[in-house]
């Protein structure tokens, strides 16, 4: 299974349901005073775990 990050990188991905907990985990991390990078990643983690409960969804049918 594969999925296309935010940056446009091809990521695989070997175990769904622990990818979901993880990127479900870091779209949650959260800092007071967020630097450009650190909203940047909060973008990511939450586009890539879309994209995982998409995948999610259509394996499931």
């Amino acid at each position: 299974m594969k999925i296309i990050d935010l940056e446009g990188k091809e990521i695989e991905v070997s175990d769904l349901a622990l990818a979901l907990l993880q990127a479900d985990d870091y779209r949650h991390y959260r800092v007071t005073n967020p630097t450009p990078m650190q909203l940047h990643l909060y973008d990511y983690w939450g586009d890539f775990y879309q994209k995982l409960l998409i995948l999610d969804r259509e394996i499931k049918g």
